[in-house]
């Protein structure tokens, strides 16, 4: 009810899909969701029920991710509890563990959604446990994986993997191996059918090619060298990544926990596979899958290495460890022939209230969580019929879109076409939808990328919305990923105005003068680094803005391994000039550009390096060409915005 998110990424990529879903377009083939498509799908139920607009869509996305968050421990317990007052007593304990250890990532609709997506392949082993024949269990566990591979392209992969692994382990051992290998088939191959059949459902036979072709190969294959590059970390080899883990302990200390945990319960789940349909044998399977989809879902590090990604791991173990302590307090209380209080151990029953006094005394954002809860929103929301409230830069962010649109509006009041980076709220208030990506991030592979482009050529649009420098760093390596497109902004638009957080540019008359060449260079076989020339003593502008070219060629013989085969990076490091963001390249292109800011007097340099956990994997450029970029008075504002910016970073 109080918005003051960021204006990228979470709250807006989710209201796009929305409004292109009640507008009537086609998923899949009109528009993409980055995540999986089942994502906007599983709001747009609640979104239209709290009546649309970007209101209903961020109430949506907030209470289905809280509320997903706390389903899911209930609906696991229930499974594995004793009785309903454990399962209670357990889902209590998560949340509380949850607060203290800070979860937020999963237990809120922050940025990606990661804990709905990660809710399904977390509820895998329920279906596992409690269905008791290899039936039951393949059909309930292939609807499961369908769904979730629906919700979550790499939490889907994650969880169906994890099947694979302690199936295959539980084959081995089985007293019928070829029934428990047919069983994994018949999973595998409904989750194939359920994914396919709902896609098909909401999109067509168009629009089921269209998403599965985007989500399980378009975007992999951008996964490592479009993001997971600077200004994100990422693990640049085996024994910085080992360094970096024990650094990053968070991260460290779940995945060896993970490894430990997995192993467990895999020779748990071996040793009890002789009577597969036992409640032993069915717990152990299950909470091996478990374990395992905890540890594989941290594939995900290798394309960008943040805390929030081991998030599911930790609450995997939190949850395996929670039954095993439920387990542990009942056997110690039967022994001392202790009765339960209400139904659940002694021991279990004071961890929880002792947890929980020690959350409410340490973690300050319980009580405040529980004042806007018990008093402000009764109070406030209800009684008093305050309404949806934006906060932040959001009414300057507003107001500023809004004059610069109708200033630019055509004959009886007529829009003009809006193309932004980042679409959003602006777009929204005046029915207006991006001719292309709503994100610009999201138009992922050569063929998506040359489309958006040859788009924005042929729309001419009067106006563009880009993310201004100083709002976010991944301005300058937005530039520098996408410089086909912005090397047409500059040549046919400049600086009109300007939000919180945007910059407007407006259509030229006549194109800009195109670069001129200042040298070729021929770079040496081998070369590491490549020296330009020394920038003039005097310029018009505070810096010399150079376009640079590179052609190179990449050699990756193991690019064809699954998941790490197209890990490697290949970036192009800048000294001497204000750059600080490191070019990356596309291993499937053999040419780049990009903008180098040179003080007067400074001698840039091009520094060539290759980063990958797979032996033999480098790149060799082959000539770098530079232009000098003529850049119109009006557009000094993007210009020093961008200097600003590396000079920030630099201090």
């Amino acid at each position: 009810m109080h918005f003051q998110g960021i204006a990228i990424d979470g709250p807006f990529q989710l209201y796009n899909a929305l409004r292109r879903i009640q507008a009537g377009y086609r998923p899949g083939v009109d528009f993409q969701f980055f995540h999986g498509m089942g994502v906007p799908y599983a709001h747009y139920w609640l979104y239209r029920l709290l009546g649309g607009g970007f209101a209903g869509s961020e109430m949506a996305r907030q209470l289905i991710g809280t509320t997903a968050y706390v389903l899911v421990l209930v609906v696991f317990f229930g499974a594995f509890a004793r009785n309903r007052q454990e399962t209670l007593c357990l889902t209590v304990a998560a949340l509380v563990l949850s607060w203290m250890l800070k979860f937020t990532v999963i237990m809120f609709a922050q940025i990606g959604m990661l804990g709905l997506r990660a809710a399904l392949p977390t509820l895998l082993p329920v279906a596992l446990y409690l269905a008791r024949t290899p039936r039951r269990r393949a059909v309930a566990g292939g609807v499961v994986v369908g769904v979730g591979l629906l919700m979550s392209t790499e939490q889907g992969i994650a969880a169906l993997l994890a099947y694979v692994i302690a199936s295959v382990v539980v084959a081995i051992r089985a007293p019928r191996p070829r029934e428990r290998i047919g069983e994994a088939a018949a999973t595998i191959g409904l989750a194939i059918i359920t994914v396919v059949t709902l896609l098909t459902a909401v999109g067509g036979f168009s629009g089921m090619r269209g998403a599965l072709r985007y989500n399980f190969s378009t975007v992999p294959r951008d996964q490592y060298w479009y993001f997971g590059v600077p200004p994100n970390q990422f693990i640049s080899s085996w024994s910085g990544g080992l360094k970096t883990l024990v650094a990053v302990w968070p991260v460290g200390l779940a995945i060896a926990a993970g490894m430990l945990v997995s192993f467990w319960y895999l020779r748990c789940a071996w040793r009890s596979a002789r009577a597969p349909e036992t409640e032993a044998a069915r717990r152990a399977f299950a909470l091996a899958t478990l374990a395992l989809y905890g540890v594989i879902s941290c594939g995900s590090l290798l394309g960008v290495l943040s805390i929030a990604y081991a998030q599911p791991l930790w609450r995997a173990l939190m949850l395996a460890g929670l039954l095993e302590a439920a387990r542990w307090s009942g056997a110690r209380d039967d022994r001392a022939s202790r009765s339960p209080w209400l139904g659940v151990s002694r021991s279990l029953c004071v961890g929880v209230v002792v947890l929980s006094v020690w959350t409410l005394v340490r973690v300050r954002l319980v009580p405040a969580t529980l004042y806007a809860a018990v008093v402000h929103v009764p109070r406030d929301h209800a009684a008093r019929r305050i309404g949806f409230v934006a906060g932040g830069i959001w009414p300057q962010t507003l107001k500023d879109g809004q004059a610069i649109i109708d200033a630019h509006r055509g004959p009886r009041g007529k829009l003009p076409v809006l193309w932004s980076t980042y679409s959003g709220w602006i777009e929204a208030r005046n029915g207006l939808f991006n001719p292309s990506f709503d994100y610009i991030i999201h138009s992922l592979g050569s063929d998506n990328r040359r489309a958006y482009v040859d788009k924005f050529r042929a729309v001419r649009p009067a106006l563009v919305q880009t993310m201004s420098p100083m709002y976010s760093g991944y301005e300058p390596w937005l530039e520098n990923s996408n410089w086909e497109f912005y090397d047409e902004l500059l040549t046919w638009y400049d600086v009109t105005g300007s939000t919180p957080w945007s910059l407007y540019w407006e259509r030229r008359a006549t194109p800009a003068p195109p670069p001129t060449l200042l040298s070729t260079i021929a770079v040496a076989p081998g070369a590491s680094y490549v020296a330009l020339a020394r920038m003039p003593d005097s310029v018009a502008l505070p810096a010399s803005i150079l376009e640079v070219e590179v052609e190179y060629t990449v050699d990756n013989p193991l690019r064809w391994l699954p998941l790490i085969g197209a890990s490697p990076r290949y970036l192009i490091g800048v000294g001497g000039a204000y750059n600080d963001t490191p070019v990356s390249l596309a291993p499937y292109a053999r040419r780049t550009r990009f903008l180098l800011f040179a003080s007067p007097g400074q001698t840039p340099s091009l520094h060539f390096q290759t980063f990958s956990l797979l032996p033999g994997a480098s790149y060799a450029p082959s000539v770098v060409r530079v232009y000098s970029r003529p850049m119109d008075e009006r557009n000094r504002t993007w210009v020093m915005s961008m200097l600003e910016r590396y000079t920030r970073r630099t201090d």
